[in-house]
């Protein structure tokens, strides 16, 4: 059983919002940080998209609360670097909005989120496969990396 009872989108936005709380509820433009922000949420987007094109070509569900419903273990593609894909890519976007803000404090939200996914979804999502997909998940889990 999932010990993350809150969806992963809902705390990756309450997320977002704590860093532009710490950031005083404002930043300003800076053409630099606004193209290295725009790179790191493009690149978020396409390991976002990636990882859930994989999941509906091997037909296996994308449901972070659902991971027993999982008909197939995805090992190609942007999985064959992470494990967990669409939450490194939720947290990409957490930095190129950090990049904006321009600010130190902002950086700290992002560990929380990651420490918090990594305990209470991700940990037990592993679980669940484990028991699911045997060897195969061990294997895969020796050869890569959690996030990244």
């Amino acid at each position: 059983m999932l010990a993350l009872k809150i969806p992963p989108p809902v705390i990756f936005a309450v997320t977002a919002v704590s860093m532009f709380a710490l950031s005083g509820f404002h930043f300003q433009i800076d053409l630099w940080l606004f193209v290295l922000s725009g790179f790191v949420w493009f690149v978020a987007l396409g390991v976002a998209v990636s990882a859930i094109l994989s999941f509906t070509q091997s037909k296996t569900t994308v449901n972070p609360h659902q991971p027993d419903k999982s008909t197939a273990l995805v090992v190609t593609g942007v999985f064959h670097y992470s494990r967990n894909p669409m939450y490194l890519s939720l947290a990409m976007i957490l930095l190129g909005w950090a990049i904006l803000l321009n600010t130190f404090w902002v950086f700290l939200p992002i560990v929380f989120f990651v420490l918090y996914l990594t305990y209470f979804q991700i940990k037990p999502e592993e679980a669940i496969l484990a028991g699911k997909f045997g060897e195969d998940y061990q294997g895969y889990c020796c050869r890569v990396r959690r996030w990244i």
